[in-house]
């Protein structure tokens, strides 16, 4: 019985965009398993979201704010970074 738990930041994520998540989240474990529609039934999602200031990377704890800030710097490295490549 594959189980996944997905965190988000609070507020971050509408309901249905949730509910996507299991979805895809779902699939990618059955397919992950080997492909049988027959352990849908025993996949677990679980999205929760993490409380303001409860994210912490290298060691550092950030506020939502500063986590989507974060987040918005790497993407811009990695466009400019796709954006040099031949």
């Amino acid at each position: 019985m594959p189980f996944a738990h997905v965190i988000i930041p609070q507020g971050a994520l509408s309901v249905r965009r949730k509910q996507k998540i299991v979805e895809l989240v779902t699939n990618a474990l059955i397919e992950a398993e080997g492909g049988s529609e027959a352990l849908r039934p025993g996949v677990t999602v679980l999205v929760s979201e993490a409380a303001d200031g409860g994210w912490g990377i290298a060691g550092r704890g950030y506020t939502t704010d500063e986590l989507r800030q974060r987040v918005a710097k790497v993407e811009a490295i990695e466009a400019a970074a796709k954006a040099t490549l031949p």
